[in-house]
């Protein structure tokens, strides 16, 4: 089994941002249902901890796809701007 790195989304997020439209890699995963889960805690903006921000917000300002791979699913991720009518308190937060 391969081990995996830890991400941060922090940093993904930061570099989609510098260029919009361009896919950057986010992570490799094991099974496709754990890169499912990172695709849709990507576009969704949500995390595990309820208390806590994500890297990805606001909602649907980021897309996110997996794509196949020898290993796993690696998925990527790529800021697409900020939806209409979301508050700039939302995307400042």
């Amino acid at each position: 089994m391969m081990r995996r790195n830890r991400v941060d989304h922090f940093a993904v997020a930061s570099a989609c941002r510098k260029q919009p439209g361009v896919w950057r890699p986010v992570g490799e995963y094991n099974s496709g249902m754990s890169a499912d889960g990172t695709v849709g805690s990507i576009c969704k903006a949500s995390t595990a901890r309820e208390a806590s921000r994500s890297a990805y917000s606001p909602a649907g300002s980021f897309e996110a796809r997996r794509v196949l791979t020898e290993f796993g699913a690696r998925v990527e991720a790529g800021y697409i701007g900020v939806p209409v009518g979301v508050a700039d308190a939302e995307v400042t937060a």
